[in-house]
Parts: C-alpha cells; sequence; structure tokens
C-alpha cells in the first residue's frame, strides 16, 4: 500500500521542467515574430524608396529632354542656341501627368567654345565666317534635377546631357 520510494523520486525531480521549456520556446518564439515584423517593414519601405527614385529619375530625364528641345528646336543658328542656353532656366509642370504629379524638376544650361571660355552671343564676331578656329563650337550641358517625395521618402536625381554645335 506505500507507494514505491524510486518512483517518487523521479517525479519529484522532474516537476517544473515542461515551465522552462514553455518560457524558452515563447522567447524564441517572440524573437523570431519581431524579427520577421522587423523585415517586412524595411522590406516595404525599401520598394517605396525604389519607386520615388525611379521616379525622381524619370523626372530629371524628361527635364533634359525638355532642355535639349528648347536648346536646339526652335533655334536658328548658334548664336541664338547659345544665347537659348545661357538664359535657359526651366521648371517644367508635372501636376497632372501620372507617376510624376509629386515631382518638381529645375533645368539649366552651360555653354562653353571650344577654347574652354563662356559662351558669349552678345559677341557677333564670334559666330563670323572670319572668327579664329577655337570658337567655331560652342558646347551645351543641360543639367537636370529630378526630386520626387518627401521627408524619408525623398529621391533627388541628377542628369547632364552634352551636345554642341559647329559654325556653319
Amino acid at each position: 500500500m506505500f507507494p514505491n520510494s524510486r518512483s517518487l523520486k523521479q517525479v519529484n525531480s522532474q516537476r517544473g521542467f515542461l515551465l522552462p521549456l514553455a518560457l524558452f520556446i515563447i522567447v524564441v518564439m517572440g524573437v523570431l515574430a519581431l524579427t520577421i515584423s522587423r523585415t517586412a517593414t524595411q522590406s516595404q519601405t525599401a520598394v517605396v524608396q525604389e519607386f520615388i527614385s525611379l521616379q525622381s529619375f524619370y523626372a530629371a530625364e524628361s527635364g533634359a529632354q525638355r532642355g535639349m528641345k528648347a536648346l536646339f528646336f526652335d533655334v536658328n543658328g548658334r548664336q541664338a542656341a547659345d544665347a537659348a542656353c545661357l538664359a535657359m532656366n526651366l521648371n517644367p509642370d508635372y501636376s497632372g501627368i501620372d507617376g510624376l504629379s509629386a515631382c518638381t524638376v529645375a533645368v539649366d544650361c552651360t555653354c562653353r567654345y571650344q577654347n574652354g571660355n563662356d559662351c558669349t552671343p552678345a559677341n557677333a564676331t564670334n559666330y563670323s565666317p572670319m572668327a579664329t578656329a577655337d570658337v567655331l563650337k560652342s558646347f551645351y550641358t543641360v543639367t537636370s534635377e529630378g526630386t520626387c517625395g518627401e521627408n524619408e521618402y525623398r529621391a533627388e536625381r541628377s542628369i547632364q546631357a552634352g551636345a554642341f554645335l559647329e559654325q556653319e
């Protein structure tokens, strides 16, 4: 009628074993859930930042194309192109365009002669057939800066496009 003392010792030695195991499992699962949650949040942020970065790139590229159009499309001759370049200060409005409506663009242009000096369209001798050989080409650099988004989701991209025009 008395219980075996040996079996009582086994029961007493195993008492409380599941409590530390359950605590360990809960802590490990909690850390795993926290890690997965942070990774998912960071992935979502990275996707949004990549999208905004791509938008700002396309806004800057579009601005550079508009700058080249303003430089060459309605201009007659190298002297007029030099003047158009020096006067260029474009800020195209993309508010009605899907995908670029949250973007701003600033476009400007620099002009240098073949000899490295700044263009001077007011000096007509640089454009005459008798001009020195080092001013017979004008080199243009159109710089377009696109900015999209705001705060931590803001991206800025800059594109430079180059072209030249030779005296006819």
